[in-house]
């Protein structure tokens, strides 16, 4: 199952090409676009009636594709046209409206459809909301390409609080570029949570810590203080002192796994237990998942991604009156809070809401009503595979399904993929180069807390440092907001850079102590691939050998996954040196 994912997800549709000219890259000219308030209609620019000076009006048929936009804006009075000011960058403007998210003007998306299909394709949509110079604005991005080539930028569904007193917006320069990419192999990483945190054999190379590690450094702030470090500091290790791991076939309240006894996680709420009200003790508390997926994924930030949980959740976290069993837990798992460091409300939850468990992408944190929730058949005290794949790029939706049966289809949002684990190559988010010692010192993981010296992010007003953060993980079980997520168990997790095909997560069932996509016989290591587990003798090289031959996941046990080549010998060949402990 492993590999046919892989190839399934990657696969080429055949690709005929028109007979006009086309080129691998376009260049839309946005000069001279204008957004007028009142009521300002969508606007729009496309590669053959506004090419950029030396584009080609036609790009390539691709299985994925890079963007990028920028512009220089002229703020004008909105009664006399006057300019208000010197331009002002699309980018800065952006993160007026949502700090940060300007780095979502450049990107790189796998294109699933394969290609051009009948009606085309859209590259990329985004919204932006939030306040910039005294209003509240919201406008959507979208980067679209039709079946013959032709690629279309459009400003849409622009709102103003201040209406007819907004000001105009007057594209001085800007243009979007849209570029053919040749997609790289999905990542895929598993956790089986054998007592540590350790992926699975097989898997690349994302990895979970304890959001709160000591060797992070010290935890930021909680609600209203979110940039500003606590004095005195909020404690470390808690997170783990609240977990722990157990083994289903020790623990009598505890089923296994699919009728497979297993080791499993069990989280910690979303809380410091010591102060559960007080927010800066719960900033620390969660996992803190790192995709590591660079640099064959080059992108900053991953808009296509899955995620699958084989999860129970407990009596006493169903019910807030536990043992009485009366009243519901409204908050049941707080299942990812997409910003980097937990700051603010968890983002894709289980709740317990209208009198059903629902599962609900509410990128605003509170909405969860309005924010399309999808009611679950899930239970307390019984095992699931819950699995999402969210498209965030082309659709803007997360494909839910339960015990391998599709559910339908909630919100999306994006998640941050900004640091390169390749040595020497970790940077801030304004270019900055991390501290070897500092990398080192945090497990070769980024940490949360830390922040450049912003000396290459002057404010342009005073010229002050301004810090940036690495931004490059997601959280786990985390609520800064309303510390909400109560504990449950995992007894494995996947996550994939990627979208996985809706026949593979179909296929891929209901919950098992086995493993989610990386199952093996539970040998020693990774060359412990045939019994008698335990020992590794020639019936694990003839194991391999045949797993090798026939293209078996059981012998893909090296990096790049979905490969067999002399990488998997390699690491077979060192495993089995190694011995069984």
């Amino acid at each position: 199952m492993h590999a046919s994912i892989r190839t399934v997800s990657i696969a080429a549709a055949a690709l005929v090409v028109p007979a006009y000219a086309q080129s691998s890259t376009v260049e839309i000219d946005l000069d001279g676009v204008v957004i007028d308030f009142p009521n300002p209609p969508d606007v729009s620019r496309n590669s053959l009636d506004n090419p950029a000076p030396g584009s080609d009006s036609y790009i390539l048929p691709a299985n994925g594709y890079a963007f990028s936009i920028n512009g220089l804006l002229q703020l004008r009075d909105p009664l006399f046209g006057l300019p208000l000011g010197d331009p002002v960058l699309l980018t800065d403007l952006l993160d007026q409206i949502e700090p940060g998210n300007s780095r979502l003007l450049s990107g790189w998306i796998r294109n699933q459809a394969g290609g051009l299909p009948p009606g085309g394709i859209t590259a990329w949509r985004e919204r932006f909301e939030g306040g910039a110079f005294g209003a509240e604005l919201g406008i959507d991005l979208e980067i679209t390409v039709s079946e013959p080539g032709v690629v279309t930028f459009a400003v849409e569904n622009i709102t103003s609080s201040l209406g007819g007193l907004t000001p105009t917006m007057d594209f001085i320069e800007g243009s979007t570029t849209l570029g053919t990419w040749v997609p790289s192999a999905p990542q895929v990483t598993e956790w089986h949570f054998d007592g540590d945190f350790a992926p699975a054999a097989g898997s690349d190379n994302s990895a979970i810590r304890f959001l709160d590690d000591a060797a992070f450094g010290p935890i930021l702030g909680g609600l209203g203080s979110e940039d500003v470090f606590p004095n005195p500091p909020t404690p470390t290790g808690v997170t783990a002192a609240q977990s722990g791991f157990v083994d289903t076939a020790v623990d009598p309240n505890l089923p296994a796994v699919g009728g497979v006894d297993a080791m499993a996680f069990r989280t910690s709420p979303a809380y410091n237990q010591a102060d559960p009200g007080n927010s800066a003790w719960r900033r620390g508390i969660g996992l803190a998942l790192y995709p590591a997926a660079k640099p064959d994924y080059p992108g900053g930030f991953i808009g296509q991604w899955s995620m699958v949980w084989d999860m129970l959740i407990p009596s006493s976290s169903w019910w807030s009156d536990y043992p009485t069993n009366t009243v519901h837990n409204q908050y049941l798992a707080a299942l990812v809070q997409d910003q980097h460091n937990n700051a603010s409300g968890a983002d894709l939850w289980l709740r317990y809401q209208n009198g059903s468990p629902v599962i609900v992408y509410s990128s605003d944190g509170d909405n969860f009503t309005g924010d399309m929730p999808l009611n679950l058949a899930i239970a307390p005290d019984t095992w699931f595979r819950l699995a999402v794949v969210v498209d965030e790029f082309q659709t803007g939706r997360t494909k839910v399904y339960l015990n391998g049966t599709y559910i339908g289809e909630t919100l999306s949002d994006w998640v941050y993929n900004a640091v390169d684990p390749t040595p020497g190559e970790q940077y801030y988010g304004d270019g900055e180069a991390v501290d070897p010692a500092n990398w080192a010192a945090w497990g070769e993981f980024p940490s949360p807390w830390s922040f450049s010296s912003g000396v290459n992010n002057p404010d342009p007003d005073t010229g002050d440092p301004v810090p940036t953060p690495l931004a490059s993980t997601f959280c786990l079980f985390s609520d800064l907001r309303f510390g909400g997520s109560q504990p449950v168990y995992v007894a494995n997790m996947l996550f994939v850079d990627d979208l996985l095909d809706g026949a593979d997560v179909v296929a891929l069932g209901g919950p098992s102590g086995d493993g989610i996509m990386l199952t093996g016989g539970g040998g020693c290591n990774a060359a412990d691939i045939a019994e008698p587990y335990g020992v590794l003798d020639l019936s694990d090289i003839s194991g391999f050998i045949s797993a090798f031959l026939a293209h078996d996941p059981a012998a893909d046990i090296a990096p790049p996954q979905g490969v067999f080549d002399l990488a998997d010998l390699s690491a077979f060949i060192q495993a089995f040196l190694a011995g069984c402990p």
